[in-house]
């Protein structure tokens, strides 16, 4: 069902192409109420791998364009519509953003189960207790969030109270880094005026 898991799958990114590229915060919001959902990747870089042959930076915007410019669908359309993506510079750096709506929230057995077709597999959550749990995959940390959270020497938690119909957080991402795409995006906006 999932050809594609979030725009750039999640915080940590996607291996693309020869590289590797990474942003240092990704915020996401989901509105159960509307179906609206909203992933923002802020400080989009590109850096080698770790046993990478033929690295380069120009491969990783390639890729990430083809991303970007991908129509097809990630999710079945009947469940999950992708409304956009787009690229743009914040603060001087190179961001991302996918908008996609959930068509039938209350058709999924729990609010826990619509945030897990939403996130990629090592984003943990669990209903308990009638409350959403998100255990955040290991190298991220919590921001800011409307939930609770909760954070130790080696985990973070967030939780939603069940009556919760808004999820938000902001989460950073300890492997970020690498050469900036901005340049890269500046290009191309420039050549297309």
């Amino acid at each position: 069902m999932r050809t594609m898991r979030t725009l750039i799958v999640t915080a940590g990114l996607a291996v693309l192409l020869t590289g590797c590229i990474t942003v240092s915060e990704y915020k996401f919001s989901f509105n159960f109420s509307t179906g609206e959902v909203r992933h923002v990747y802020y400080d989009l870089t590109s850096r080698q791998g770790a046993d990478e042959k033929g690295y380069s930076v120009e491969n990783d915007w390639a890729g990430l364009k083809q991303m970007i410019g991908d129509k097809k669908p990630e999710f079945d359309p009947d469940v999950v519509e992708d409304i956009s993506k787009e690229l743009f510079e914040e603060n001087t750096v190179l961001c991302a953003q996918k908008l996609q709506k959930v068509k039938c929230p209350k058709c999924f057995p729990s609010k826990a189960a619509i945030l897990v077709q939403l996130h990629d597999k090592d984003w943990r959550f669990e209903l308990i207790n009638n409350e959403v749990f998100l255990f955040l995959p290991s190298g991220k940390k919590v921001i800011s969030t409307n939930g609770h959270k909760m954070t130790t020497a080696r985990n973070s938690v967030i939780v939603w109270p069940h009556e919760t119909n808004k999820f938000e957080y902001v989460v950073s991402e300890q492997w970020s880094g690498g050469a900036s795409l901005l340049p890269y995006y500046l290009k191309e906006r420039n050549e297309e005026k």
